[in-house]
């Protein structure tokens, strides 16, 4: 099992939390954390608060981070814990990347594999639709 950890800007991360709930009802699969930065909140308690999560998932496979903007506070915080085979993290959160992540993470072993896995499922989630339906159909 490969433990998933979002962190993101503070109510983003209650955004994600709710649409999580949607996709899975009920409680949080303990594989999954997500944790809200504020603006107040200093670097170094961002980073132990991030070590904190990724001890409590606990997940023997390793944990992917998942973050929502590039060089933005979460994600230069969490970019310090990335340790090759243990934690990987991904940056452009969106939902079709924490959908799959948590989907399918309780079955994952390899973290590198899973890691290509959700950023691919991220980047096909993306579509440029420029005319409108075939009516037709």
């Amino acid at each position: 099992m490969i433990g998933i950890l979002i962190i993101t800007h503070e109510a983003i991360g209650d955004a994600y939390r709710g649409l999580a709930q949607h996709f899975f009802p009920g409680d949080a699969p303990a594989n999954v954390k997500i944790l809200g930065v504020t603006q107040e909140q200093q670097h170094e308690e961002i980073i132990g608060r991030t070590q904190t999560l990724i001890q409590e998932l606990n997940c023997h496979d390793g944990v992917l981070v998942m973050t929502d903007i590039f060089g933005a506070t979460p994600c230069n915080a969490a970019r310090k814990l990335v340790r090759e085979g243990r934690v990987a993290m991904l940056t452009g959160l969106n939902a079709p990347m924490m959908v799959k992540a948590i989907q399918y993470s309780p079955a994952a072993a390899d973290l590198t594999a899973f890691t290509q896995s959700v950023k691919a499922a991220a980047i096909n989630g993306i579509l440029d639709i420029t005319t409108p339906p075939d009516e037709s159909c």
